[in-house]
């Protein structure tokens, strides 16, 4: 739903952006994920599991900045009060939450495994 709705809101909005975040947004929010994910699956867990928790932290951070601290064409209080600003503003928001979720669980899970690997050593 993240995928499909926040682009094509920013899209119908004609917010565009610059070229240094279309890049971030590409590497951070799309293709690290996907690199963390797999390796997390993989036996380099540990590693997966720091790189899904640390594009989670970026996207989070980038989100909190585009969208809620920047003054902008991206930012929620820019946006008209149409279907398609209160679509941008909710996703914004929803984003904000699953990504602030998803940096803590990665990072729970990521302690979970250097707990368990201590104790491998240990015992």
């Amino acid at each position: 739903m993240r995928v499909l709705l926040q682009p094509l809101a920013h899209r119908e909005l004609h917010i565009d952006l610059a070229p240094l975040d279309s890049i971030f947004v590409i590497v951070v929010v799309l293709i690290f994920p996907l690199i963390g994910n797999g390796a997390a699956l993989d036996s380099r867990k540990t590693v997966g599991l720091t790189l899904l928790s640390l594009s989670m932290f970026g996207s989070f951070l980038f989100g909190l900045y585009h969208h809620f601290l920047a003054l902008g064409p991206d930012h929620v209080h820019s946006q008209p009060p149409s279907p398609r600003g209160i679509t941008f503003v909710l996703t914004a928001y929803l984003l904000l939450i699953t990504e602030a979720i998803g940096t803590y669980v990665g990072t729970h899970f990521i302690w979970i495994a250097e707990e368990r690997s201590n104790e491998a050593v240990k015992g």
